[in-house]
């Protein structure tokens, strides 16, 4: 009763928010009809999946049963599950691809075709379906053996390994059914996956529906700001707090003005991580794919400054709350979390939004389903993908396991594990936004999720990776040497008056340092990173002149 509910509330969101399109679906939304089932031959396809650990053979065998209960039933194919914890998986997939690729040149003069294989028509196809009768006197389809140089479904994360087996011609396009017999993925996988992960114009895998990312959020204190006048309208970033910060250090000694030290919001450093640098680019809230940023220094960054400046006044005069982990009142705040996090502190807290989930390469192609060319069967394949991001009973069941066997609920609806025989990366297994709450997770997780999806922008910088290749790598050693030098001297500063002096003084030397010159080049020639992504961005979103 517990999954029925949970499918139907899925369902129902998905009717109300078409435009999330991230949604459950009904469960008929791929099956074939009986009529038409009848009519198909069986096919026999394997999907290669990641296991967070290792699968035991009955394990694999009593999900390969349930999950082929629906397969055949609804596209008459028989699916051959196959595992591999993360650190074998590649190995074993490119061991798979070359022996795949050498059967299929082998036997191309024989014509020798894999079972199932796509190319006859629907018509032909009947004609070639064949039966067994079981112990019970039943005739049965008969499903074919997986082939020898047979590989259907893989599993794909990573940019890299997407754009490398493309470019080798070993994965299958998958355009044609994305326009047609696959195209109600469009309406359960968020349109910036599918938009933003094709290669050479063409879609080469499904990316499975995910979370895009988090929110930074700001949270002032409502009593406390009505207490000392302050208009809350007016507050938008944790500097412009600064008099009710004040307000609140000389005059609640029981509160903590801020809860805690927080690094510059909306800031991209340009040497390759997330680490602070002095090479950087502010980048508006509001800032999304096409809109174009510049790189300089962060010291000659008013949002950077301003707010490394307040840091070190919270810390002179003592504001920040000496056990974070355990201030439940505080004056302002900056968080990073989920779309509940408002929820939670909304009825004390005034909770701004900062900035909203960024859709960036390395989210986008973390978890993707590819059809590769050595497919017994493409239109089956697709079919099972397709099913494994609309459909919530064949999701659940990749995930999970069988339930009663390796899950159930309780009796206030929740999920527990029967044991640890089966463990999957959520993100592995089909559209995330459609798997039941795993034990620990709150129960309208996946709703929040979709609401963070329709809040989400592109990042500016999707896609530059094609050419962040050629930025000169040893002026990036330079720069990064350069930066770490001052980044420390910036750190050793005791006080704000002598941050702030240090701030004034910084700008001259480094206009003059050779290596933040070349960092900064302009030059048709060079590599710099400001040249390298000036060229990027005016090629794809040329100046109107």
């Amino acid at each position: 009763m517990r999954r029925k509910l949970i499918c139907l509330l899925l369902c129902l969101t998905a009717a109300l928010l078409p435009i999330a399109m991230t949604g459950c679906g009904s469960d008929d939304s791929t099956d074939t009809t009986d009529e038409e089932a009848s009519a198909r031959p069986a096919v026999s396809i394997n999907l290669w999946l990641i296991s967070e650990k290792e699968v035991s053979t009955e394990t694999e065998a009593a999900i390969e049963e349930a999950f082929n209960e629906m397969t055949q039933s609804k596209f008459t194919t028989k699916v051959d599950l196959v595992y591999f914890t993360e650190d074998e998986y590649y190995a074993a997939l490119d061991t798979k691809l070359k022996t795949a690729a050498e059967y299929k040149e082998n036997n191309a003069a024989s014509q020798i075709v894999l079972p199932g294989i796509a190319e006859s028509t629907e018509e032909t196809e009947e004609t070639t379906a064949e039966t067994i009768v079981n112990e019970l006197g039943q005739r049965l389809l008969k499903y074919p053996d997986i082939g020898e140089g047979q590989l259907d479904i893989i599993l794909l994360s990573g940019k890299d390994k997407l754009e490398a087996y493309a470019s080798a011609g070993q994965l299958a396009s998958m355009d044609t059914n994305l326009n047609s017999t696959s195209k109600i993925l469009k309406d359960y996988i968020y349109p910036s996956f599918l938009e933003q992960t094709k290669y050479n114009k063409n879609t080469y895998a499904i990316p499975n529906n995910h979370v895009i990312g988090e929110y930074t959020y700001l949270l002032v204190n409502k009593a406390l700001a009505e207490k000392y006048y302050i208009d809350t309208a007016s507050l938008t970033t944790l500097a412009s707090c600064a008099a009710l910060i004040e307000d609140i250090g000389k005059n609640e000694p029981d509160v903590a003005p801020v809860l805690s030290y927080v690094d510059p919001v909306n800031m991209h450093y340009w040497l390759g991580d997330d680490s602070m640098s002095i090479f950087a680019s502010y980048v508006p809230a509001v800032a999304t794919l096409g809109s174009r940023t510049t790189m300089r220094s962060a010291f000659d960054t008013m949002n950077f400054t301003d707010h490394m400046l307040f840091m070190q006044k919270c810390k002179d005069n003592g504001w920040f709350a000496k056990d974070p982990e355990n201030t439940e009142t505080f004056g302002v705040a900056v968080m990073t979390g989920d779309y509940s996090l408002r929820d939670r502190y909304a009825e004390d807290y005034e909770v701004k939004v900062l900035s909203v989930p960024t859709l960036t390469e390395e989210i986008a192609y973390e978890s993707m389903f590819a059809v590769t060319s050595y497919s017994a069967n493409f239109d089956r394949a697709m079919e099972v993908i397709t099913l494994l991001n609309t459909n919530a009973e064949a999701k659940n069941l990749l995930q999970y396991g069988v339930e009663g066997v390796h899950y159930e609920f309780d009796d206030d609806g929740n999920m527990i594990y029967l044991n640890d025989n089966y463990r999957m990366n959520n993100l592995y297994t089909g559209n995330a936004l459609l798997a039941y709450p795993a034990p620990g997770e709150a129960a309208d997780i996946r709703e929040n999720g979709k609401a963070a999806n329709r809040d989400s922008r592109i990042s500016p910088y999707f896609g530059f990776s094609d050419v962040a290749d050629s930025i000169d790598t040893d002026l990036l050693d330079d720069m990064r040497e350069l930066s770490d030098a001052y980044i420390e001297k910036m750190n050793a500063c005791t006080s704000e008056a002598e941050l702030a002096a240090f701030f004034v003084n910084v700008k001259g030397e480094l206009y003059s340092d050779e290596t933040y010159k070349a960092a900064l080049s302009t030059a048709e020639d060079s590599a710099s990173p400001y040249a390298v992504y000036s060229r990027w961005f005016e090629k794809l979103w040329p100046s109107a002149e």
